[in-house]
């Protein structure tokens, strides 16, 4: 897994909470 793969992870992620909350 690159570091630009786990950035985008991330961002998947925050976005998804975004959505959730």
């Amino acid at each position: 897994m690159t570091l630009n793969q786990l950035n985008w992870l991330s961002v998947g992620v925050t976005l998804l909470l975004f959505i959730i909350l």
